[in-house]
């Protein structure tokens, strides 16, 4: 009956091929350099990311600040635009107050040239005539002058003029009857005693 167990024993069945060892190796190492694979493209894929940050920090950093310059620069092109506006309304007005300027010079050399043309004909004529008025201007200043010198040489004239100076003299007419150049007329007229006056005149006759 022993004997009968042991032959009818099934047996146990051999691994497959694919089980082998050496097998077994090579997919091991070939997974290994699928992940070293993936692991290097995913290092890489983040150094690229982070570059790509890096490059777009710089980007925007370089945006903004040519940014700031335009709207820098664009201020003060409107300042300058603002500035200009001024300067040109104030030129237009200055412009505007010169014409009105020159519009009443027109009007007052128009006004003028009309006064002369008015009067042109009484001043041809005093041109004209001028030679001979000056000769009757002359005719009668000379005879006004002989006039005047008949008029002085009359003894009317000459009594009126030494009275009219005598008089001028006042207290002092007395005094100046022996003579106006003496030092006692010359004191009286001026109010100062005669030792006085000859101090300041030694020369004045009587001192």
């Amino acid at each position: 009956a022993g004997l009968v167990q042991v032959h009818h024993k099934k047996q146990e069945p051999a691994p497959p091929a694919t089980w082998e060892d050496d097998v077994y190796a090579g997919q091991s190492e070939g997974g290994n350099a699928a992940i070293n694979m993936l692991e290097f493209i995913l290092s890489e894929t983040k150094e690229e990311e982070k570059l790509g940050h890096i490059d777009e920090f710089k980007a925007q950093r370089a945006y903004e600040q040519s940014m700031d310059s335009l709207k820098s620069e664009e201020a003060q092109l409107q300042d300058g635009i603002a500035k200009n506006r001024k300067e040109l309304a104030e030129k237009e007005e200055e412009k505007l107050n010169k014409e009105k300027d020159l519009e009443k010079t027109k009007k007052e050399l128009a006004a003028l040239e009309a006064y002369l043309e008015k009067i042109r004909p009484g001043c041809d004529f005093i041109v004209a005539n001028i030679a001979e008025r000056d000769q009757h201007r002359a005719t009668e200043t000379q005879a006004l002058e002989t006039a005047v010198n008949m008029i002085k040489a009359t003894p009317a004239y000459q009594d009126a003029m030494a009275e009219a100076h005598t008089e001028s003299l006042g207290d002092c007419a007395k005094t100046c009857e022996k003579g106006e150049d003496h030092v006692d007329c010359k004191a009286c007229l001026a109010k100062v005693t005669v030792p006085g006056y000859c101090a300041g005149h030694p020369s004045t006759p009587g001192c």
